[in-house]
């Protein structure tokens, strides 16, 4: 976390009542984590390597087929252009120029809640926000504050059948 980060989440939380802090700052049983695995996602800044993205998905989180629909829709918005549709008559004039609708794309919007954060999709939300491949991100309280957490220390796979769940 760079130091000016560090310095907003201070600033923040000298504003958060005691009684909030206690709540949840609460100290954790964390003999656990000794044999676990921390919570990951993978990092797209070191390139396309397939074999360790679909490694990465042990610490990550996901359903397959849940991923594969969501693929299959992220394509079609990033390919989407107006000029794949037909001109309706009542369309405004500036629509109706063939050079704007080539360049007119779909805004794309991101939404999340609060469990995305905890597990290792942050770092996949971190790298579409970076590089600037949406347009939008819509997201719960939950989200940010999950967020703040995760600034503080890792998450770890867990188990609720692990001592201290």
């Amino acid at each position: 976390m760079e130091s000016e980060d560090k310095h907003v989440v201070k600033d923040v939380l000298s504003s958060v009542p005691d009684l909030a802090k206690q709540s949840v700052n609460k100290e954790a049983d964390l003999g656990f984590i000794s044999g676990a695995e921390k919570v990951q996602g993978y990092d797209f800044n070191k390139g396309i390597d397939y074999e360790a993205l679909f490694e990465s998905y042990k610490n990550v989180g996901i359903q397959a087929t849940s991923l594969a629909t969501g693929i299959d829709i992220i394509n079609k918005m990033i390919k989407w252009r107006l000029s794949d549709e037909k001109i309706d008559d009542d369309e405004d004039d500036e629509f109706k120029d063939p050079e704007v609708r080539k360049n007119t794309q779909c805004m794309i919007f991101l939404g999340y809640t609060s469990n995305m954060i905890s597990c290792g999709m942050r770092d996949i939300i971190r790298y579409l926000c970076q590089h600037k491949m949406v347009d939008c991100i819509v997201t719960t309280t939950g989200g940010i504050e999950e967020d703040f957490i995760k600034c503080f220390s890792d998450f770890y796979i867990g188990d609720f059948t692990i001592s201290g769940a």
